[in-house]
């Protein structure tokens, strides 16, 4: 079964809508849930990951970062997708969606950050994998801190 993208762009079919659904979404439970060492695992060797704070070009400078981050034990945080959209090119999947994020560092009112992410998605060895992904933030700002005790 395929799905339409949208109503002048190519369709993918559900298998692979679901699976570009579960790479968004195992990062974003990777990355919230204790296993930050892992994410590089979702890359591709030459992939690339660039948002406002870093821009990093390869995977192992992925493996690198995420490795250092899951050290960091008092960083609490929350990934949100949403309205993916997908579109085909060539033989690659680009999905783009709404990307929340929320931030709360122990004793500091959570930042909260939204934006949109562009993701490059191509499939190797049966699997599919992120060959970039690149943040665009749209706004951030902190929570009032009667919200955080």
């Amino acid at each position: 079964m395929e799905m339409p993208v949208s109503g002048t762009e190519p369709v993918v079919d559900v298998e692979t809508q679901r699976a570009i659904e579960a790479l968004l979404t195992e990062f974003a439970y990777r990355v919230d849930h204790g296993q930050a060492d892992r994410v590089h695992e979702l890359f591709t060797p030459d992939a690339t990951l660039s948002t406002p704070a870093f821009v990093l070009k390869s995977r192992d400078e992925i493996e690198e970062r995420f490795k250092a981050r899951a050290k960091d034990t008092s960083r609490r945080t929350r990934h949100f997708w949403s309205n993916l959209h997908l579109s085909r090119e060539g033989e690659t999947i680009v999905a783009v969606t709404n990307a929340m994020t929320v931030v709360a560092p122990e004793g500091v009112a959570p930042l909260m950050m939204g934006g949109s992410s562009r993701d490059v998605c191509v499939e190797r060895d049966g699997r599919w994998a992120f060959q970039s992904r690149a943040l665009t933030m749209i706004f951030e700002g902190r929570l009032s801190s009667e919200a955080h005790p």
